[in-house]
Protein backbone atom coordinates (compact mmCIF):
# COMPACT_ATOMS: atom_id res chain seq x y z
CA UNK A 1 0.00 0.00 0.00
CA UNK A 2 1.21 3.27 -0.49
CA UNK A 3 0.04 6.42 0.43
CA UNK A 4 -3.70 6.92 0.50
CA UNK A 5 -3.97 10.68 -0.82
CA UNK A 6 -1.90 14.29 -1.18
CA UNK A 7 -3.64 17.01 -1.05
CA UNK A 8 -2.05 21.05 -0.58
CA UNK A 9 -3.12 23.28 2.40
CA UNK A 10 -5.88 25.15 2.06
CA UNK A 11 -4.23 28.99 2.14
CA UNK A 12 -1.98 27.91 -1.05
CA UNK A 13 -4.63 26.34 -2.66
CA UNK A 14 -7.41 29.50 -2.12
CA UNK A 15 -4.95 31.82 -3.43
CA UNK A 16 -4.22 30.12 -6.83
CA UNK A 17 -5.59 30.94 -9.93
CA UNK A 18 -7.46 28.20 -11.36
CA UNK A 19 -4.69 27.36 -13.78
CA UNK A 20 -2.41 27.16 -11.46
CA UNK A 21 -4.74 24.50 -9.57
CA UNK A 22 -4.73 22.62 -12.27
CA UNK A 23 -0.88 22.43 -12.69
CA UNK A 24 -0.72 21.56 -9.27
CA UNK A 25 -3.48 18.90 -9.84
CA UNK A 26 -1.68 17.33 -12.39
CA UNK A 27 1.50 16.88 -10.02
CA UNK A 28 -0.34 15.41 -7.24
CA UNK A 29 -1.63 13.20 -10.05
CA UNK A 30 1.95 12.13 -11.24
CA UNK A 31 3.08 11.61 -7.63
CA UNK A 32 0.08 9.32 -6.65
CA UNK A 33 0.41 7.12 -9.75
CA UNK A 34 3.21 4.63 -9.50
CA UNK A 35 4.95 6.29 -7.15
CA UNK A 36 7.09 4.59 -4.22
CA UNK A 37 7.01 6.53 -0.61
CA UNK A 38 8.71 5.01 2.55
CA UNK A 39 7.13 2.63 4.40
CA UNK A 40 6.51 5.50 7.17
CA UNK A 41 4.36 7.27 5.05
CA UNK A 42 2.42 3.87 3.86
CA UNK A 43 -1.58 4.22 4.57
CA UNK A 44 -1.23 8.01 5.41
CA UNK A 45 -2.82 10.89 3.81
CA UNK A 46 0.40 13.51 2.71
CA UNK A 47 -0.87 17.12 3.47
CA UNK A 48 1.57 19.22 1.90
CA UNK A 49 1.57 23.14 3.08
CA UNK A 50 3.80 25.61 1.14
CA UNK A 51 5.42 28.57 3.01
CA UNK A 52 7.86 31.28 1.72
CA UNK A 53 10.91 29.47 2.76
CA UNK A 54 10.11 25.40 2.91
CA UNK A 55 7.53 23.09 2.11
CA UNK A 56 6.04 21.25 4.50
CA UNK A 57 4.70 17.62 3.80
CA UNK A 58 2.96 15.71 6.61
CA UNK A 59 1.86 11.79 6.90
CA UNK A 60 -1.72 12.22 8.47
CA UNK A 61 -3.27 9.38 9.51
CA UNK A 62 -7.51 8.78 9.56
CA UNK A 63 -7.89 10.67 12.82
CA UNK A 64 -5.96 13.28 11.28
CA UNK A 65 -2.67 13.81 13.83
CA UNK A 66 0.68 14.09 12.24
CA UNK A 67 2.70 10.68 12.29
CA UNK A 68 5.62 11.54 9.70
CA UNK A 69 6.55 15.39 9.57
CA UNK A 70 9.09 16.37 6.95
CA UNK A 71 11.06 19.88 6.05
CA UNK A 72 12.14 20.61 2.37
CA UNK A 73 13.81 23.72 2.64
CA UNK A 74 13.59 25.57 -0.66
CA UNK A 75 17.43 26.44 -0.11
CA UNK A 76 18.54 23.13 -0.62
CA UNK A 77 16.87 23.03 -4.37
CA UNK A 78 17.31 26.91 -4.80
CA UNK A 79 20.38 25.83 -7.42
CA UNK A 80 18.07 23.46 -9.54
CA UNK A 81 14.42 25.95 -9.01
CA UNK A 82 16.59 28.81 -10.90
CA UNK A 83 18.67 26.23 -13.60
CA UNK A 84 14.96 24.33 -14.26
CA UNK A 85 13.53 28.05 -14.80
CA UNK A 86 16.14 29.13 -17.09
CA UNK A 87 15.20 25.69 -19.11
CA UNK A 88 11.65 26.99 -19.64
CA UNK A 89 12.80 30.21 -20.42
CA UNK A 90 14.70 28.91 -23.09
CA UNK A 91 11.75 27.60 -24.14
CA UNK A 92 9.81 30.28 -24.08
CA UNK A 93 12.15 32.54 -26.19
CA UNK A 94 11.50 30.63 -29.42
CA UNK A 95 11.11 26.94 -29.12
CA UNK A 96 8.89 26.86 -32.55
CA UNK A 97 11.80 28.48 -34.92
CA UNK A 98 14.27 25.38 -33.10
CA UNK A 99 15.19 21.98 -34.52
CA UNK A 100 14.38 18.72 -33.17
CA UNK A 101 18.03 18.47 -31.66
CA UNK A 102 17.66 21.71 -29.89
CA UNK A 103 14.41 20.74 -28.25
CA UNK A 104 16.02 17.00 -27.63
CA UNK A 105 19.03 19.07 -26.03
CA UNK A 106 16.74 20.51 -23.54
CA UNK A 107 14.23 17.66 -23.28
CA UNK A 108 17.37 16.21 -21.77
CA UNK A 109 18.63 18.98 -19.39
CA UNK A 110 15.20 19.11 -18.07
CA UNK A 111 15.92 15.72 -17.29
CA UNK A 112 19.39 16.10 -15.82
CA UNK A 113 18.14 18.98 -13.17
CA UNK A 114 15.50 16.74 -12.67
CA UNK A 115 17.66 13.48 -11.55
CA UNK A 116 20.42 16.21 -9.58
CA UNK A 117 17.05 17.41 -7.31
CA UNK A 118 15.91 14.20 -7.09
CA UNK A 119 19.39 13.14 -5.12
CA UNK A 120 19.15 16.39 -3.02
CA UNK A 121 15.81 15.61 -1.81
CA UNK A 122 16.95 11.63 -1.29
CA UNK A 123 20.04 13.39 0.97
CA UNK A 124 17.77 15.94 2.57
CA UNK A 125 14.70 14.13 3.39
CA UNK A 126 14.87 10.42 3.67
CA UNK A 127 11.44 10.38 5.25
CA UNK A 128 10.00 10.54 2.20
CA UNK A 129 11.21 7.97 -0.59
CA UNK A 130 14.18 6.37 -1.84
CA UNK A 131 12.37 5.95 -5.13
CA UNK A 132 13.96 7.96 -7.56
CA UNK A 133 11.06 8.41 -9.74
CA UNK A 134 9.54 9.43 -6.92
CA UNK A 135 11.63 12.41 -5.60
CA UNK A 136 12.04 13.35 -9.39
CA UNK A 137 7.92 13.95 -9.01
CA UNK A 138 8.33 15.60 -5.68
CA UNK A 139 10.14 17.86 -7.45
CA UNK A 140 7.90 18.69 -10.19
CA UNK A 141 5.73 19.75 -7.35
CA UNK A 142 7.57 21.67 -5.22
CA UNK A 143 8.94 23.85 -8.28
CA UNK A 144 4.97 24.66 -9.16
CA UNK A 145 4.52 25.44 -5.78
CA UNK A 146 7.56 27.59 -5.56
CA UNK A 147 7.17 29.31 -9.02
CA UNK A 148 3.80 30.62 -10.65
CA UNK A 149 4.83 29.04 -14.41
CA UNK A 150 1.26 29.86 -15.54
CA UNK A 151 2.01 33.23 -17.27
CA UNK A 152 4.91 31.51 -19.37
CA UNK A 153 4.61 30.36 -22.82
CA UNK A 154 6.24 26.99 -21.84
CA UNK A 155 4.28 26.57 -18.61
CA UNK A 156 2.56 22.94 -20.16
CA UNK A 157 5.85 21.03 -20.64
CA UNK A 158 7.93 22.31 -17.97
CA UNK A 159 6.61 18.67 -16.28
CA UNK A 160 9.25 15.30 -16.27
Amino acid sequence: MSIRDLRLDEETWQRATDLRRAEWRSAIEDLLHESVFAEGLRGLHLLVTFRQDHVLVEGLDDEGYVRVSAVITLASLDEFVKEYLQIIERLDEGAGHRDATWLLAVDMAKKVVHDKAAKTLAATVPVLSEDHATLRKMFTLVFSLAVDTTKMTSARIHRR
